[in-house]
C-alpha cells in the first residue's frame, strides 16, 4: 500500500502547512469541491472563470479533511479546526508535483495510451486483459487531461498496474504528462486529424503524440503499423525504447488473421483462435492489448478472455434495445471523421429504417468545412434513409448528402440537441435503427437519455 502524508506534500510540491497534522494521510484527491467524499484532499484550481480555492468551506462541509489553496486574504476557518489547509502559490503544481511524487513511489509497470482516436477503447480493452492476472488501477472515463491524469494516479493503493490514457489538444501536453506519468510501455493507437485545428497537421500532430515517449528512459513504444503516419516513424525514438508494431494490413510483430466480420467480428492473433470483438476496427484495440499482455506475462487464455470480455462501454457503439424492435446505436462519447465512418459501417450490420444522427466534429479548424462535406459524401454507401444534423457545421454533411441522392425531406439540421428531440423522436417507428454521434460538446448524450426515457417508459 502506498500512501503519502501531508509532510511528503509539503516537502516535495512548494506549499506550506498553515494548520492541521503535518501526518495527516493523503486520500483521494478532488478538483469540484462538490465531488469530495470523507476524508479526500481538495486542491482548490484556479480557472479561467473561479478560483476554486474559495470553495473551501464547501469541500470541507462535503467530507474534506485537507485543503491545498492559493494565499486568500479572508480566509475563515472558524468551526475547522480539526482540519489541514496547505497554502500553495499554485494548487495545480502542487496537484501534478504530487502525483509525479506518487508515481516515484511505485515499482510496477505503467502503460501510457494515446492516440486520435480509440485511446479510451485501448484503454479499457487493455486493463481487462491485465486485470486477468494484476490488480489495475486505470484511467476512470476520459480523465485523460492534465488535471485528469494526476488524480488517478492519486488514487493509487495496492494496484500492481497502472493503465494510463493520456489526451491532448496542444502541442507540449503530452510531454507534461509523460514526465509525470514515467510510462514503461506506451501506446500510439492511430494519427488522425482529430485538434487538426490547434496543431495545424498531421505531422504536428504525430509530433505531440510522440511526446509520450518523453518520460521514458527505456522501455517499449507499441505503434499501429497500419497507420499510414506510424508506419512512416523515423528513427527519432531514443535508441533504449523498442518499437513493436501491430497491425492488419502492413508486416509487424503481432497482426491478427482469419477475420469475419459481422454483429460481432471473429479472428485469430497467432495461433490463438476465436477471438470476438464488436466491429473490425476494435482488432487494433486487441492487438495492442494482446502485445501488452504477452510482455507483462499475462497467459493466452487470460489474454483472450479479457479481450473477448472487453464489452459494451457506454456512449461508445453501445447498442439499447428500443420499443417497436428498434434499436438505438449510442456513440456519442465524441467524434472524428474516422470514428463517424466506424459507426456508419456498424449500423450497416443491423435490418431497418436507418436514421443517422450526427452532430458537429468540433477541432478541425479550417478543414471543418471540408471534412464534414466528406462525410456527406459518403453517406449513400451506408445505406441511411434519413440524416439529422446537430450543431453549427454538420449542415455541411446534410448539403452533401443531398448532392449524393438522400432526398430533401428525409434531411433536417438542428442548431443543438435540445431542439431536435421531438422531432428525433416522432421519426422513431417500428424495425428503425438509430445511430447518434457526435463530439462531445455537442451533448448527444443527452438526446440519447431523452429518447431513453421516452421510448423505454
Amino acid at each position: 500500500m502506498i500512501q503519502i502524508t501531508v509532510e511528503d506534500l509539503i516537502k516535495n510540491c512548494k506549499a506550506k502547512l498553515l494548520i492541521g497534522n503535518k501526518d495527516a494521510i493523503i486520500n483521494e484527491c478532488f478538483v469540484n469541491s462538490n465531488d469530495v467524499t470523507k476524508d479526500g484532499c481538495f486542491f482548490g484550481i484556479k480557472g479561467k472563470k473561479t478560483n476554486g480555492s474559495l470553495f473551501y468551506k464547501q469541500a470541507f462541509d462535503n467530507g474534506a479533511s485537507v485543503c491545498v489553496l492559493n494565499k486568500i486574504y479572508d480566509l475563515d476557518l472558524n468551526g475547522y479546526d480539526d482540519k489541514t489547509v496547505i497554502i500553495a502559490d499554485d494548487p495545480f503544481y502542487v496537484l501534478q508535483s504530487l502525483a509525479s511524487y506518487k508515481r516515484s513511489l511505485f515499482n510496477g509497470p505503467v502503460i501510457a495510451i494515446t492516440g486520435s482516436v480509440g485511446k479510451t477503447s485501448t484503454k479499457e480493452m487493455v486493463a481487462n486483459v491485465l486485470s486477468q492476472k494484476y490488480k489495475v488501477l486505470k484511467t476512470s472515463g476520459n480523465q485523460n487531461s492534465q488535471i485528469g491524469l494526476p488524480l488517478t494516479i492519486l488514487r493509487l493503493k495496492d494496484e500492481e498496474v497502472m493503465v494510463l490514457e493520456m489526451g491532448m489538444n496542444h502541442e507540449g501536453e503530452i510531454h507534461n504528462l509523460s514526465l509525470i506519468a514515467k510510462p514503461n510501455i506506451s501506446v500510439i493507437t492511430n494519427v488522425y486529424d482529430a485538434h487538426i485545428g490547434n496543431l495545424g497537421s498531421r505531422e504536428n500532430i504525430l509530433k505531440a503524440k510522440l511526446e509520450i515517449t518523453d518520460g521514458m528512459d527505456d522501455g517499449t513504444l507499441i505503434i499501429n503499423n497500419d497507420n499510414d503516419m506510424l508506419n512512416m516513424l523515423s528513427n527519432n525514438i531514443k535508441p533504449a525504447i523498442k518499437v513493436m508494431s501491430f497491425g492488419i494490413k502492413n508486416q509487424s510483430n503481432v497482426m491478427a488473421y482469419n477475420i469475419k466480420e459481422g454483429i460481432t467480428t471473429t479472428f485469430d492473433i497467432g495461433d490463438i483462435k476465436d477471438f470476438k470483438v464488436k466491429i473490425g476496427k476494435i482488432i487494433y484495440n486487441a492487438l495492442a492489448s494482446y502485445l501488452i499482455g504477452k510482455l507483462l506475462g499475462v497467459s493466452r487464455s487470460m489474454i483472450r478472455n479479457g479481450i473477448n470480455k472487453s464489452g459494451n462501454q457506454k456512449h461508445r457503439l453501445e447498442v439499447i434495445n428500443l420499443n417497436n424492435n428498434s434499436i438505438l446505436i449510442d456513440d456519442a462519447y465524441n467524434a472524428s471523421y474516422d470514428s463517424v465512418i466506424l459507426a456508419l459501417e456498424y449500423m450497416k450490420n443491423f435490418d431497418g429504417k436507418k436514421i443517422a444522427i450526427l452532430g458537429d466534429i468540433l477541432e478541425l479548424g479550417k478543414k471543418s468545412k471540408f471534412i464534414h462535406k466528406k462525410i456527406g459524401s459518403v453517406l449513400n454507401k451506408y445505406l441511411i434513409e434519413e440524416l439529422i444534423t446537430i450543431g453549427k457545421h454538420s449542415k455541411y454533411i446534410g448539403k452533401e448528402a443531398k448532392k449524393g441522392g438522400l432526398k430533401r425531406k428525409y434531411i433536417k439540421h438542428f442548431k443543438n440537441e435540445l431542439k431536435a428531440r421531438n422531432y428525433v423522436k416522432s421519426r422513431i417507428s417500428e424495425d428503425t435503427v438509430l445511430l447518434i454521434k457526435g463530439s462531445n460538446a455537442i451533448n448527444l448524450i443527452n438526446l440519447v437519455e431523452y429518447l431513453k426515457e421516452g421510448l423505454n417508459s
